[in-house]
């Protein structure tokens, strides 16, 4: 069987790395890794546009690495915590916050166009409590991201909020106004609720590869969905959110109880994959 990460980050300087990484998932299985830019800080690194440029020049040699022994998409972004930090922080106007976030996509944007970058992630909106300032930033570095994405014909990984249909509302009537494809666009790590809104309109999204999640997922889920870890690797935060070759586990786990059959697994890990990244299928 095969088997694919949606999403995950990689950290060579204080965590295991790509290779690492790939050859432990290649090892159960896996074929196909999206692997997302993390924010410069998880490098050691400041929060200027030249460190942005750094930490995303270690992202592309990571995406590079990968690529020799799997199937890899490789996006770029800017995190919703990193950009309320910076607003909260005061060390910048919010003009000023805006102005580099504008200019970092921008960059990215560039990369897409080169061939370099295959899309961007991870933007969207906090998912926790968050001041009204750092929503609004947020939100609109969000509105423009979302157009470059339809400018460069894209894809782009959303971090959102788990509000359910509120959520799915939300987005729906964004890409509509920007008339960007919902081909495009990945709500990542949903929770049930969201999703089940989510794929009820249509829109794509991936559940984290937790064993409960899966459980839960497979019972009341069509699949149209991917999986994901979010790994962030950063020994000093373990196993979050799942390793790799975790989710892969699990899923063979609920296979053997009998919860999931293997074509419902292929359509998740296959199909869906090359559907949304536009990858050959092994």
């Amino acid at each position: 069987m095969l088997f694919a990460d949606a999403h995950l980050h990689s950290n060579p300087l204080r965590g295991i790395g790509v290779k690492s990484i790939v050859k432990n998932f290649k090892a159960v299985g896996g074929w196909f890794l999206a692997i997302v830019s993390l924010p410069p800080s998880h490098y050691g690194l400041g929060s200027s546009y030249d460190d942005y440029v750094r930490s995303i020049e270690i992202l592309i040699r990571e995406c590079r690495t990968a690529k020799e022994e799997v199937k890899t998409k490789c996006l770029a972004g800017i995190h919703p915590a990193d950009l309320e930090k910076l607003v909260n922080s005061q060390s910048l106007k919010y003009d000023e916050v805006i102005n580099l976030a504008l200019k970092i996509l921008n960059y990215i944007s560039k990369l897409i166009k080169s061939g370099v970058l295959d899309g961007i992630g991870e933007v969207g909106r906090p998912h926790y409590k968050t001041t009204p300032e750092g929503y609004v930033v947020n939100e609109l570095i969000l509105h423009h991201a979302l157009r470059l994405a339809k400018d460069l014909h894209s894809i782009v990984h959303l971090h959102l909020e788990q509000g359910g249909i509120l959520t799915v509302l939300s987005m729906t009537d964004l890409l509509e106004s920007i008339s960007l494809s919902k081909d495009l666009v990945l709500l990542h790590h949903m929770d049930i609720k969201t999703a089940m809104n989510a794929e009820e309109v249509g829109l794509r999204y991936t559940l984290c590869g937790k064993l409960q999640l899966l459980r839960e997922g497979f019972k009341k889920l069509k699949p149209t969905y991917m999986i994901e870890s979010d790994f962030i690797d950063d020994p000093r935060r373990p196993g979050v959110a799942a390793y790799p070759w975790e989710i892969v586990e699990n899923q063979l786990l609920l296979l053997k109880e009998g919860l999931v059959s293997e074509d419902y697994l292929f359509r998740l890990n296959v199909d869906n994959i090359v559907k949304f990244y536009g990858v050959e299928p092994p």
